[in-house]
């Protein structure tokens, strides 16, 4: 993610109730603790999602994308000790995964559902390893579980569920919301676990207001942009995930985020560009 002392000003100074941080606070060549350290100092309420970047080192990321299984278990042997070392850089903002966070905002009741963590997207489970010790999720099966309950203990009504990447079943094409983009086959690549949470949230009367994901990148393989924004079913799905997320034009450097509004029954979404 890019991030730099004129956002942390920006936004310190922002009248924003909530930041949620769909993850990747890490690049391929450096951890994310600098930014980490700096999202601390943040004067509001903020929830930062692990991404596939955070907490894993190269080696480890390049046997995930190649779907190597054994090395992502030899790997990924440092991965608990690189999470812990970005939590305490971002301490007391929480790194969050399979948790559940309840909100009170302008006298509206909410919690946040912070889904499954360092998700590569596609029906895999990614550093299982690291989830297993951690969590003790070892399949996408006990991945839904584990949601599943959460959504459970949570007694109101509305929800927000935060994720690294979205959920399936928004479309196969390269240009829908979660879709892949880097195989000439396409092919959907979100998460079922997550799209299987969405539902039983639904089917136990929960008003699910979003669910605010990225990964997949906007600009996509080859040219062209993806769908950013998809409502279905009451719910809008958000992919937060504009890369690069600061762009130079005209000779002014702008910087991108997501605005989420909700009033208590509707929510409505806007990308931000700031100068």
């Amino acid at each position: 993610m890019a991030w730099s002392r004129r956002d942390l000003c920006w936004f310190g100074q922002a009248d924003y109730d909530l930041l949620l941080f769909v993850g990747d606070l890490a690049s391929y060549f450096r951890d994310g603790r600098s930014v980490a350290r700096s999202l601390a100092r943040l004067p509001m309420p903020i929830l930062v999602m692990a991404g596939n970047h955070d907490g894993v080192s190269l080696p480890q990321l390049i046997a995930e994308a190649l779907c190597h299984d054994e090395w992502s278990h030899r790997l990924g042997c440092g991965q608990s000790r690189r999470c812990r070392a970005l939590e305490r850089a971002l301490a007391p903002v929480p790194l969050v995964g399979y948790s559940l966070h309840p909100f009170h905002l302008k006298q509206q009741s909410l919690a946040v559902l912070a889904a499954r963590p360092h998700s590569m997207g596609g029906p895999r489970l990614s550093f299982q390893r690291y989830l297993t010790e951690r969590f003790g999720v070892g399949s996408l099966d006990e991945s839904a579980q584990r949601l599943e309950s959460l959504i459970d203990q949570w007694d109101g009504e509305q929800l927000i569920v935060l994720a690294h990447n979205g959920p399936s079943g928004l479309g196969s094409s390269g240009t829908d919301i979660w879709g892949c983009d880097f195989r000439a086959s396409a092919g959907d690549f979100g998460d079922p676990d997550l799209a299987r949470a969405v539902t039983y949230a639904q089917n136990q009367g929960k008003q699910v207001i979003a669910v605010v994901a990225g990964h997949m990148h906007h600009t996509l393989r080859g040219g062209g942009q993806r769908s950013w924004r998809v409502e279905r079913d009451g719910v809008i799905y958000v992919n937060a995930a504009c890369v690069p997320r600061t762009v130079r034009r005209a000779g002014r450097r702008r910087r991108h985020h997501i605005l989420l509004r909700w009033d208590g029954n509707r929510a409505q979404v806007e990308p931000v560009w700031v100068e």
